[in-house]
């Protein structure tokens, strides 16, 4: 970034405004009425341009002025610049002044987890719209349509922020009745005789369980897959199966008694999942709801006492 203590050539900026009024309005006294200054002031920082560029940009006679070539030319120039200005002001005060938030992201992360909570943002910020729209593909930020999603990634880009919520810990869940249904209830050699729900999006997170169990999967895939994860929690819920769940998304459902988890053993995975957004071109909105998801995360972590498979209470 170029300083501002690096423009040697730069003109007082009063005077060029005078002189960009003067040019346009084709006299000195109606360019002081569109300033609400004095026609001599006018006169005055034209003068005082026309000193700092050595050149005269006004043929004067009596009251009458008019353009010389060079001040015509430059007065086009000025004029541009001054759009330009004008333009990437309105701009820049837009996008600060913008009270609404675009997120795209998973379904499962907004299913699951994110639209559960946004009624405690909406309470405290009323005035803040937020749109949400899922996708099953990773989430451009490069756009102007997203302001934020939710990912697993945080490779280093340009003016994207990443700030973590959670550590993906896995879990094995289903309903309440499926577990009276498993014999003996919490033995992890019964799990792979069971059927066992599956994500596409997630496909090696029922072998990471079983490897940390010390159990053979045997017939891993015997069982039902479903496109993403939220669809294998529901069929959980319904009696299906066995899902291998993310705690951090299905603490609600645990809570409500929809979901039990079926072994206590949690398998942290070191994975995380990451609020991304474009810093490089925050507004007041964005950077409050930043702040906001991250309280919430934390919130969940202090709630659930460290152990990422305490259903959550609130």
């Amino acid at each position: 970034m170029r300083m501002a203590g690096m423009r040697r050539q730069l003109p007082p900026l009063n005077a060029l405004r005078a002189f960009d009024a003067a040019a346009e309005a084709g006299n000195f006294t109606e360019a002081g009425r569109r300033l609400n200054v004095s026609q001599g002031a006018i006169s005055r920082h034209v003068a005082q341009l026309e000193d700092f560029l050595g050149m005269p940009l006004f043929e004067r006679n009596g009251a009458r002025v008019r353009l010389t070539d060079e001040g015509a030319d430059y007065a086009l120039m000025i004029h541009g610049a001054f759009d330009r200005i004008e333009e990437a002001t309105r701009a820049h005060i837009a996008l600060h002044q913008r009270r609404s938030l675009r997120l795209k992201l998973f379904p499962t992360a907004a299913m699951k987890w994110l639209i559960s909570r946004l009624s405690r943002f909406h309470a405290l910020h009323p005035s803040i719209d937020v749109q949400i729209t899922t996708t099953s593909s990773m989430v451009s930020l490069d756009g102007d349509d997203v302001d934020f999603t939710i990912q697993t990634s945080n490779a280093p880009a340009v003016g994207i922020g990443y700030d973590r919520l959670f550590e993906i810990a896995l879990v094995p869940v289903c309903s309440p009745d499926y577990l009276g249904r498993i014999a003996p209830p919490g033995d992890a050699e019964q799990l792979p005789g069971c059927t066992l729900l599956h994500s596409m999006k997630r496909p090696d997170d029922w072998h990471t369980w079983f490897r940390a169990a010390g159990v053979a999967p045997g017939k891993l895939h015997a069982g039902l897959t479903f496109g993403n994860s939220s669809l294998a929690y529901q069929g959980a819920a319904d009696g299906a199966g066995i899902a291998i769940a993310h705690t951090a998304f299905v603490r609600d459902d645990v809570a409500a008694g929809r979901l039990v988890v079926c072994h206590p053993l949690v398998v942290r995975t070191g994975q995380h999942y990451y609020l991304a957004g474009r810093r490089d071109r925050e507004t007041v909105a964005a950077k409050t709801f930043r702040t906001w998801i991250i309280d919430e995360a934390q919130a969940d972590e202090r709630t659930a006492g460290g152990d990422p498979g305490r259903p959550e209470k609130r």
